[in-house]
């Protein structure tokens, strides 16, 4: 007597039903897993700037005044920390014994005139063992995770994503103070403010905010519109070409990014101003990096950035912030006037006078 043995099993039909039914599923999750990742990353970012806030407070509490913009090689009582002395190096320099990194700072002053034989200029990329254990360091609290890095790093030797405020400020910013030019936000080269010297108050004034680093030469967010010579905002915003949404030429070359450059003072590398809105076009006065930077908040996360205040507070701030009349000039001496950019030049001014709101 024969046994008939029925195998039990899916059918094609039924096994395409149910891949099917986990693509569905998969593509549903996918949004909402990536969303959770950026949550994440803006975290972090919002954390590091968090840090860099309370270092500069620390710096403040040890040395009696904030981290100026950069330590310049010349000028009043300017030694230089350069092999070639008259280089600036940036507020990053400063407070790394705030951040957990003694050992760098150490380092790095330990090669430093007028004790040691001179700091690397900011965009050397030698290899050799001193810059590639020191120099090259790449300082985690530095670099928001949402941001990629420059793809171009021959003249980038460590990355900065996080730029301390300039203020409403464009014609002077690259200037000193002995030069005759003080700007309003809380940084300048060579200017070491005390907490009394942000008579708008601290709690009302941005420190530091987030910009991104990598990108195209020609990208928004990332890219540089050089030759802006014109005082008013209104003339950046003319340098994106309305049918590609990029800048128009000329622009940054690809070898020269402003995130690229962590210990090189000079704005265009380590400062923004609050003229331009978040994510909104970088503008350069100059064909080079040494001129007045017109630099924007930027960030790649959905709808603004974060900045930190005086205070050590951070906020994520909207590209959609008030910024005033943008076809006002900047004025080479502005005083205590009220900021000419709305809320967001306001916020970034430590002498206008304004009652700045806290927008979300």
């Amino acid at each position: 007597m024969s046994v008939r043995i029925r195998y039990r099993g899916f059918t094609l039909v039924e096994l395409l039903v149910v891949i099917a039914i986990i693509g569905i599923l998969v593509g549903l999750l996918l949004p909402a897993v990536q969303a959770a990742r950026e949550a994440a990353r803006r975290m972090q970012c919002s954390n590091n700037l968090k840090q860099l806030g309370l270092a500069a407070l620390n710096y403040e509490s040890a040395t009696k005044r904030l981290p100026a913009l950069g330590h310049s090689g010349s000028g009043p009582g300017a030694p230089g920390f350069g092999a070639g002395a008259g280089w600036p190096y940036a507020w990053t320099f400063g407070i790394l014994p705030y951040i957990e990194q003694t050992a760098l700072h150490a380092n790095f002053m330990a090669q430093a005139r007028p004790g040691g034989p001179g700091l690397p200029t900011p965009w050397s990329t030698a290899n050799n063992a001193w810059e590639n254990a020191n120099w090259k360091a790449q300082v985690p609290s530095f670099v928001c995770p949402s941001d990629s890095p420059p793809t171009n790093r021959g003249e980038s030797p460590s990355l900065l994503n996080y730029k301390a405020c300039l203020g409403d400020d464009y014609h002077q910013n690259h200037f000193r103070p002995d030069q005759g030019r003080d700007n309003r936000g809380m940084f300048q080269i060579h200017r070491y403010l005390s907490l009394g010297g942000v008579p708008d108050g601290l709690s009302n004034t941005i420190m530091f905010g987030e910009a991104v680093a990598g990108g195209a030469p020609d990208d928004i967010r990332g890219g540089v519109a050089l030759n802006m010579q014109a005082w008013n905002p209104a003339a950046c915003l003319a340098r994106i070409n309305p049918a590609t949404r990029r800048l128009t030429a000329p622009v940054r070359a690809d070898f020269r990014p402003t995130g690229g450059r962590a210990w090189d003072a000079r704005p265009y590398f380590c400062g923004f101003t609050t003229i331009m809105a978040p994510n909104g076009p970088s503008c350069h006065w100059g064909g080079v990096d040494g001129n007045e930077h017109m630099g924007a908040l930027s960030s790649f996360h959905t709808g603004g950035a974060n900045v930190s205040r005086g205070d050590g507070s951070v906020q994520f701030i909207s590209q959609s912030i008030d910024t005033g009349n943008q076809t006002i000039d900047d004025i080479d001496s502005p005083g205590s006037r009220p900021s000419p950019y709305g809320v967001w030049g306001a916020m970034g001014s430590r002498s206008g006078g304004e009652a700045v709101s806290n927008p979300e």
